[in-house]
């Protein structure tokens, strides 16, 4: 029995124009860090949508902009106006219209998920608190986790102590759990 040649879906880039995929990776080398490895797809309406193991991509031969999964607050698929949409903390928010969404949605939560390395609830104020997050760079094992914080309903960073209380509850969550 002969050899079976590795085309289509098996092949890297799985079925992305080639010079799609040829300027998507060098976009990527300018972060070498990044893998190179597509396991999903999407097109947009000016070009195309890619989840690597690390980063959302979007973008054309043009040009890409790549977003760390650890960086995505939340987000998801909203598929009335077809388009992944996602807030960054710190509150940016950002989102991509897709013309024939694949499997990119999924991947996109799955890939959200898998950076979470920790979350914990901490009470601050009587049921209001914050949700503190430990995230990693899914790049690199090897890079520090990341520590955020979000606040629950009812709390603002204006509140008197919030900053304080939130600080005090991520000291204590990274001490319980010996994380750095």
């Amino acid at each position: 029995m002969g050899a079976v040649a590795r085309t289509g879906w098996w092949t890297k880039r799985r079925g992305i124009p080639r010079e799609t995929y040829a300027t998507w990776t060098i976009s990527l080398g300018a972060r070498p860090d990044r893998q190179a490895r597509v396991l999903a797809w999407a097109t947009t309406p000016d070009g195309f949508a890619i989840a690597s193991p690390a980063v959302l991509s979007y973008g054309n031969v043009d040009g890409w902009t790549h977003l760390g999964w650890h960086e995505i607050e939340r987000g998801g698929w909203e598929a009335d106006p077809g388009r992944l949409t996602w807030s960054r903390y710190g509150g940016e928010q950002g989102s991509v219209e897709l013309t024939e969404p694949g499997r990119l949605p999924e991947v996109f939560r799955e890939r959200v998920a898998a950076s979470i390395v920790l979350e914990k609830f901490v009470p601050i104020l009587n049921n209001r608190g914050v949700l503190i997050s430990g995230r990693r760079d899914l790049a690199d094992g090897d890079v520090a986790i990341t520590w955020n914080s979000a606040l629950g309903r009812g709390l603002t960073w204006q509140t008197e102590g919030v900053q304080a209380a939130v600080d005090r509850a991520i000291s204590q969550v990274r001490t319980e759990y010996d994380m750095s």
